[in-house]
């Protein structure tokens, strides 16, 4: 008897929390009108007065393929660029792919340069109708640049410093980049034949890329040797170290994980006081709190810690609908970006989901301030569940148990949503 009438204390207990949440959102949200482009514009506009005296605006999303999400996104953007001053945009995508397709913005088709350098989940209609926007808008201001922040091995980053060292390049540079380059473009066993000297006399999985990890770091030795200073080749040499240092660090038992290499990406630009950035990634990038498998958060939690009043992780959140998703689910698995997209509706909800929480509101969209009310209500409550989503097909497993109110700052919530409208057909 004891034992029930505790649980039903505790039962008690979670039902006035749950409840009290509820009241504390009602009290400090701000709903929004998603009937046309331009109600959700004027409804955005407390959002962006709020956050736009900070200088890295982190926007979540809880799948890659929702379009209402993306909606958002490029309106805030535009909002934070225009009103705020706001001059870089970096996405969750190869850091390469998207140096070359900033650089060709405005002269190559929009549509070949999203094929060529934009990672599958991204090739849709609102993608292509922000690219266009920012396209139009660089022609009458100061170019804002489209950053990426993931890594990739393509050859497009030894080109990149070839060109950024050419009035300075000296034999041994040339030797290095020449080399590099090669390395990338060819397997290994086609490398080794070409060059059977440089094979070594065990050949593993990682050797062969450890290589580009000195290369490059021999290179770094010759800029400095030579005092070549530059911010553009410095930003290229870090990428390229960041692409390769796992290689390196794989024969000591220990990696950078791929959250700390995009943490590292945007805090090399936000390092300048006059940079303000907009980073489109995912919410589970984004959280100000490592979440899963001590990885995982370790973005948002280190910008947070470098910059602590500058950072501001803002979350997108949804309760039904459908989503965009790839077969294919590594972002540097190759570099076909060719991958189909195909739609599905969100698998049934678990129990205790921090969704369901926020659908229980009347709104059908609207934000809220995770203010330290809704902190401490969220602290008394067990872990709840929360949708995160990645590129691939998600089950109810992809629902996380988490405490939602230490990893954000804002939450966007639409409580319907659909798939991303894909621009391209593959198959």
């Amino acid at each position: 008897m004891k034992t029930l009438t505790t649980f039903i204390i505790i039962l008690i207990s979670l039902c006035a929390n749950g409840q009290t949440l509820q009241q504390e959102i009602n009290k400090v949200k701000t709903n929004l009108d998603v009937s046309s482009t331009q109600k959700l514009d004027m409804s955005l506009d407390a959002l962006v007065s709020e956050i736009g005296d900070k200088r890295i605006i982190a926007l979540g999303e809880d799948t890659h393929g929702t379009k209402e999400f993306y909606e958002l996104r490029s309106i805030i953007t535009k909002k934070l660029i225009e009103e705020k001053g706001f001059n870089m945009v970096i996405l969750e995508n190869p850091y390469e792919d998207l140096e070359r397709l900033s650089q060709n913005l405005q002269t190559e088709p929009i549509d070949s340069l999203m094929k060529k350098h934009l990672f599958s989940i991204y090739q849709t209609e609102k993608m292509k109708d922000f690219l266009l926007w920012l396209k139009k808008y660089n022609q009458s201001h100061t170019p804002v640049p489209f950053k990426g922040c993931d890594d990739s091995y393509r050859e497009i980053l030894p080109e990149m410093l070839s060109k950024e060292l050419k009035a300075n390049m000296t034999a041994a540079m040339e030797k290095i980049l020449e080399e590099f380059k090669l390395r990338v473009e060819l397997f290994p066993s086609e490398f080794y034949t070409k060059f059977p000297e440089k094979k070594p006399a065990k050949v593993d999985n990682y050797g062969y890329n450890r290589e580009i990890y000195r290369l490059i770091i021999n290179l770094e030795k010759e800029v400095k040797k030579e005092n070549i200073v530059s911010k553009r080749l410095e930003e290229l040499l870090m990428n390229a170290k960041n692409s390769y240092i796992n290689y390196e660090m794989v024969y000591t038992g220990s990696i950078i994980t791929r959250d700390i290499v995009m943490a590292e990406r945007v805090a090399f630009f936000a390092k300048n006081p006059t940079a303000k950035i907009v980073v489109w990634t995912h919410n589970a990038h984004i959280s100000k709190e490592v979440i899963i498998d001590n990885e995982i958060g370790l973005m948002g939690r280190n910008l947070k810690k470098e910059f602590p009043e500058e950072y501001v992780a803002v979350a997108m959140s949804s309760f039904s609908g459908s989503y965009s998703y790839m077969k294919k689910r590594l972002i540097n698995d190759d570099h076909d970006y060719g991958d189909q997209l195909y739609k599905e509706e969100y698998p049934a909800l678990p129990e205790n989901t921090f969704e369901e929480k926020l659908a229980q509101n009347t709104a059908e969209a609207y934000y809220f301030p995770v203010n330290q009310n809704i902190k401490n209500i969220c602290a008394k409550l067990p872990k709840q569940k929360l949708k995160l989503f990645g590129y691939r097909i998600n089950t109810e497993k992809d629902y996380y148990e988490v405490s939602p109110g230490i990893m954000y700052d804002y939450v966007l919530f639409v409580k319907n949503t659909n798939a991303t409208t894909p621009l391209f057909k593959y198959e």
